[in-house]
């Protein structure tokens, strides 16, 4: 038998803080564009990399999302969802660590497909629905050796992330993206 612990408060979650929290001054210049632009990554780094861009899917999988990502997805604490975990490569190399996380309820109707989305990039497939939407972003400073980021990403480097709801038809799922030391923006 398994051991369930309902703990709201977890210690190894990022500290995700509204932008507003952040002055344009506090964020590093060479990131502040990166962390702000309200379009798909998935295209600038395209960009950036002279199109050398793949998308490495580390895990995919039904889970418990983490208890931030569930209240910022408006999920029950028993709910359910994919939660998807990437890396996107440029020029061979992790610039950006991924996790996605789409609630059962969200997959559903024309969102069917997210149940096998594979190797494709789900930014992409959000900025070319006419019908997206996305909420402001979360910031935030991360150790860079967090259990919030898959081992062999982890580092001895603080890193900064972003994440946001984006809705889809009316139904939400979750983004967050932190830029990892190979990033070169």
């Amino acid at each position: 038998m398994y051991a369930v612990h309902h703990h709201r408060y977890q210690p190894d979650e990022p500290a995700w803080r509204a932008l507003h929290r952040y002055t344009r001054a506090g964020l590093p210049p060479a990131i502040r564009p990166w962390l702000l632009d309200p379009g798909s990554l998935t295209a600038r780094l395209i960009t950036a990399s002279g199109g050398n861009f793949r998308v490495k899917v580390l895990q995919q999988s039904w889970q418990r999302p983490r208890f931030s990502e569930r209240r910022l997805l408006g999920m029950d604490d028993r709910e359910w969802g994919i939660v998807r975990e990437v890396e996107l490569r440029c020029n061979d190399e992790p610039w950006v660590f991924a996790r996605s996380v789409i609630p059962a309820s969200s997959v559903q109707g024309r969102l069917r497909h997210l149940r096998k989305f594979r190797n494709s990039a789900l930014g992409a497939m959000l900025f070319s629905d006419p019908g997206m939407s996305r909420t402001p972003y979360e910031i935030a400073l991360l150790d860079g050796c967090s259990v919030a980021i898959p081992s062999r990403l982890r580092c001895d480097d603080a890193l900064w992330g972003r994440r946001s709801c984006f809705y889809l038809n009316g139904l939400p799922l979750m983004v967050s993206e932190i830029f990892l030391p190979a990033f070169r923006g």
